[in-house]
């Protein structure tokens, strides 16, 4: 398991108040304090539902990579695949199934993405063998499972195809046969000289020598905002425009609207995590623009928006990942600090009108150096 606690929605926002991975977390190995997030490896189950779980891809492993699994599963180009757990007793096909396909991956189902389910969803039916679910320990990782199912299905009638998800509750007892044994899938292919130095334990110590060369590199990466948009929501961005067919009914997306409240300080647009949210000035016109298929409905815009002008809401949307112009005011430049501002009868923009005077700050200064009254 590997953490990357600067893509943790609570690390943008402490408002935020994300907590889908320590609330879901079967071995309750997470813990959320003070806006960060700590694993006790001890607890951990090995599950990854926090790999899918999390909106913004802070969990991560060297080995782990679901991508594997569609290659795997495209490879077999079966009608109906199979798709085992890692702690399947018997991940193997009766002599009755042998034309169907089946992969076992190294985790829990609930580390696949909905994005994974998607793909698997065009490629092939898929039947999930939960039959030995009842006793495991990750057995609360199901009800996940089932709402990743649910997306994914809504996504592939929307994008014009009929899904074909099957759960096994119970299932007859394969014999083990060579030819109908499952596919392991799910692992990262690694290099010669990955796999070397990662065994002989001085790949860490390699990258630790790298990054200490790279002069000025923390600096640049607290200056730089990092977008955390998942990588399995990278992929199904692509995948869904290229398998989309005409004839579904549109999925609900996340939408957003602007009031005309707002100020056009620009904070939603800067502090938005995966940059769903983007603000243009094209001649005098200011236009923010809106991409429903990047949002991960974390809020951050509405919270961080001064004047409180940001709505959220789940619309129907048959081309998520169209830019949506969902706001615009005519501008011009603030007469102090020559930002763009929407314009108005002082020519200011919000953050120069809001500014305290000098005289303000100079009675502060006072209050705070000889107390409250000052003659």
């Amino acid at each position: 398991m590997q953490l990357d606690t600067n893509r943790c929605l609570n690390q943008q926002h402490n408002g935020v108040e994300c907590s889908h991975c320590v609330s879901r977390c079967p071995g309750q190995a997470l813990i959320l304090a003070n806006q960060q997030i700590y694993l006790i490896q001890e607890r951990c189950l090995g599950c990854g539902l926090c790999f899918a779980d999390c909106p913004t891809q802070v969990f991560s492993s060297s080995q782990w990579d679901e991508t594997t699994i569609r290659s795997d599963v495209e490879e077999q180009g079966a009608k109906i695949t199979q798709i085992f757990c890692g702690s399947h007793s018997a991940p193997y096909l009766s002599k009755e199934d042998k034309e169907k396909g089946a992969v076992q991956i190294p985790t829990c189902l609930s580390a696949l993405s909905k994005g994974a389910w998607y793909e698997l969803g065009l490629l092939t039916g898929v039947e999930l063998r939960l039959d030995e679910c009842h006793d495991c320990p990750l057995k609360s990782c199901i009800e996940r499972v089932k709402f990743a199912l649910e997306t994914a299905m809504e996504w592939l009638e929307a994008s014009g195809h009929t899904p074909d998800f099957t759960l096994i509750y119970t299932a007859d007892k394969a014999k083990k046969r060579k030819k109908l044994q499952a596919v392991s899938s799910g692992l990262k292919v690694t290099s010669r000289r990955d796999l070397f130095l990662t065994l002989m334990g001085r790949k860490h110590q390699e990258q630790l020598k790298v990054q200490k060369g790279v002069p000025g590199r923390e600096e640049t990466k607290k200056r730089a905002r990092i977008n955390t948009l998942p990588d399995w929501q990278k992929r199904l961005e692509d995948s869904y425009s290229r398998h989309y067919q005409e004839g579904g009914n549109p999925a609900y997306w996340p939408f957003i609207q602007m009031s005309m409240e707002c100020v056009n300080c620009g904070m939603c647009a800067r502090y938005c995590p995966t940059q769903a949210l983007k603000i243009r000035v094209e001649g005098k016109e200011c236009i923010h623009f809106f991409t429903g298929g990047h949002c991960i409905d974390c809020r951050i815009c509405m919270l961080s928006c001064p004047t409180r002008s940001i709505l959220r809401d789940r619309l129907p949307n048959a081309a998520p990942y169209e830019e949506q112009s969902i706001f615009k005011a005519s501008v011009g430049k603030c007469k102090l600090c020559e930002a763009e501002t929407i314009t108005s009868q002082d020519d200011l923009c919000y953050w120069c009108k809001e500014e305290p005077s000098q005289e303000d700050i100079l009675s502060d200064v006072r209050q705070k150096l000889f107390g409250k009254f000052v003659p």
